[in-house]
């Protein structure tokens, strides 16, 4: 029993809700690259290889800090082991760069300098011509490609600042920044949250109509690539219309029906489920519901759940999180909510359970290259 217990806990700390949201139609005129589109959906696709038509009815393989080679020389054993989607860490371009880097700098992901795909041959994930190859591959078997994207904040060089990696456009121009971009946040303040810096990033303003053009026109690029959803870091630290006074924003109905409606005219999956999305929000909002960003997209599952979770098990919560841990899930074609999980805790002992996930939960799977090689 303790250990099915464990199992659960241990895929429900990797699981965002399936709330649907349905695309909302909006004028998108084409800034493609012609020579990096993706190809026209085949329907049959993901039938013909057994896996789900629809992100959010399967099980997304997290590969975190995985090089595009390398998840695309693992593409037949991803779509083997019943996984629907296989989502990539941030692939803008960082602030320094990545390439001879261990795994150690994952964080400087989380702090892009600009809102393009890295080019510069200094990132250790590759190119754009690497992450176009990998996606065309993901098709072939039905897979969809989730990119992670980070859209409150840029990088900063060593403290309350703006890194100099920063186009001089974007950094010196005050309006794209909010005006507590350098003051930590307060988390029970609302107005702090969307509008502070955590530990040191500066803040965007979101609210912008520049910052959302460019953050609009980065999609489109990873879409024009092959990328068919998109996972929004730190979601709750931008507001939503419905928000407390002076933190509503506009920013998710205009970066996302833009968004919607450029894949539903070329994305590969455009005919059978659309674009996928989903948002970071972790231990509450400090204002608005859920339900005022479920509007928009999916989002991680709320701290609450996770939590009472833990609780119930009677488990220290450092079971789950840090080094040297990993999960291994493999789910089944015929049912993409029963999987089978092996953990090794850190003391190497394995901990093998068939489990059942409720339908409300999306399992996500985070393995961590090069340790965790796919089931």
């Amino acid at each position: 029993m303790n250990k099915k217990i464990i199992s659960i806990v241990l895929a429900l700390c990797m699981v965002v809700s399936c709330v649907v949201v349905g695309s909302v139609s909006a004028t998108a005129a084409s800034t493609s690259d012609s020579s990096v589109s993706a190809p026209v959906e085949s329907a049959t696709v993901a039938a013909s290889t057994g896996l789900m038509s629809k992100p959010q009815d399967g099980v997304i393989l997290h590969a975190w800090d995985w090089s595009f080679n390398n998840i695309k020389s693992r593409m037949k054993q991803i779509a083997d082991s019943g996984y629907t989607s296989v989502q990539t860490s941030v692939i803008q371009q960082s602030k320094e760069g990545t390439k001879g880097k261990t795994n150690n700098v994952w964080w400087l992901y989380y702090q892009p300098c600009n809102f393009v795909i890295d080019n510069t041959g200094n990132s250790a994930l590759g190119t754009k011509a690497e992450f176009t190859a990998m996606c065309t591959e993901a098709h072939k078997y039905g897979i969809h490609v989730i990119v992670d994207v980070v859209a409150n904040h840029l990088g900063n060089n060593t403290g309350y600042d703006k890194s100099n990696a920063i186009p001089s456009n974007i950094r010196n121009n005050s309006n794209y920044w909010h005006d507590q971009w350098n003051i930590e946040i307060n988390y029970d303040n609302r107005y702090s949250i969307t509008h502070g810096s955590m530990g040191g990033l500066p803040d965007l303003n979101t609210e912008n109509g520049d910052v959302q053009g460019f953050v609009k026109t980065f999609l489109r690029e990873c879409i024009d690539c092959g990328a068919d959803g998109f996972r929004f870091d730190a979601a709750k630290h931008i507001g939503v219309p419905n928000d407390s006074a002076g933190c509503n924003s506009n920013f998710w109905p205009t970066v996302l029906n833009d968004a919607n409606s450029y894949y539903n005219t070329k994305g590969y999956f455009k005919s059978s489920g659309g674009l996928y999305s989903y948002g970071e929000i972790l231990w509450g909002t400090g204002g608005p519901s859920i339900s005022q960003y479920t509007q928009y997209m999916s989002v991680t599952m709320p701290a609450e759940l996770l939590q009472a979770t833990i609780s119930s098990a009677q488990v220290h919560p450092s079971l789950f999180f840090g080094q040297n841990r990993m999960i291994h899930m493999q789910a089944t074609k015929k049912n993409p909510r029963v999987f089978r999980s092996l953990t090794s805790t850190r003391h190497g002992r394995l901990l093998a359970q068939e489990i059942k996930l409720p339908r409300c939960t999306l399992p996500v799977l985070r393995a961590t290259e090069p340790v965790i090689s796919v089931m």
